[in-house]
Parts: C-alpha cells; sequence; structure tokens
C-alpha cells in the first residue's frame, strides 16, 4: 500500500510505501546511498561511516582472532541495522517528508488514515481531514 506526499510549493507527488522496505533493507549498506537518495542524511552519514568501519577492520594489522570478533560483531550489526531500516525506513521517510513541509495529498483517504496510525502522525489542524457534517 503507498500512500501519496505532496510539496504544497511545487505539487511534487511522491508516494511512499506503508510496511517493509526492501529497498533500506537490501541495499541501505551500500554506503548508505538509498538513505541518501531519500534525503535522511544523518541515517546515510552513519551507514557510510559503518560500511568504512567494516573495511577499515578489515585492513588493520591486527591478531586475526580479533579481527574475526570485530568482524562477525560488525556483521551482526548489519543485519540489526538492515532489519530495523527495513521495518522503519518507510516511516522516517514519510516524516522527514512531513518535516520539511510535504502534506500528505488526500488525507481523507483510507491510505493515508492507515499510515498516519501505523506511523503514529496526528495532522496539525489546518491539515487534518474535517468530519462529515451531520443534519
Amino acid at each position: 500500500m503507498n500512500v501519496v506526499m505532496k510539496n504544497p510549493r511545487t505539487g511534487e507527488l511522491k508516494a511512499v510505501k506503508v510496511g517493509f522496505s526492501w529497498i533500506l533493507f537490501l541495499f541501505s549498506s551500500v554506503f548508505g546511498l538509498p538513505l541518501f537518495l531519500r534525503k535522511l542524511y544523518m541515517l546515510g552519514g552513519f551507514m557510510a561511516g559503518w560500511r568504512v568501519l567494516a573495511i577499515l577492520v578489515s585492513l588493520l594489522p591486527i591478531d586475526p582472532a580479533m579481527r574475526d570478533a570485530l568482524t562477525m560483531t560488525i556483521f551482526v550489526g548489519d543485519i540489526g541495522l538492515m532489519i530495523w531500516l527495513g521495518l522503519k525506513g518507510n516511516e522516517l521517510t514519510a516524516k522527514n517528508l512531513l518535516d520539511h513541509g510535504w502534506i500528505f495529498a488526500k488525507p481523507e483517504s483510507l491510505e493515508a488514515q492507515y499510515a498516519m496510525s501505523r506511523w503514529k502522525i496526528e495532522l496539525p489542524a489546518a491539515q487534518a481531514p474535517q468530519p462529515a457534517a451531520s443534519l
């Protein structure tokens, strides 16, 4: 399921998936590239630094047993980070867009309502869908 976000200044639309992000799960360990493309710069920088750390550990002139232990620790950390980013990546993307002035294109739609409840987002009164007037 996708929810559409809109930039009110430019009219640009972006679809954000509600659910697991396979792109972030599979490719975020490639120097954080998909995170930078989603404008999640802090997380992208962290993942790039994490990858550089992994490369440096493999090049350090240390005891092989110590290198193996560090490599295994980094590998387990990689798996944990990738699972977390897969689970939370789309939510972080949507919240980042909202923080930068984007709005839900159709806040009254079932998709937007589901996304807001799942991501625990409350819209300001100006953006919130208005209840139908009863007669």
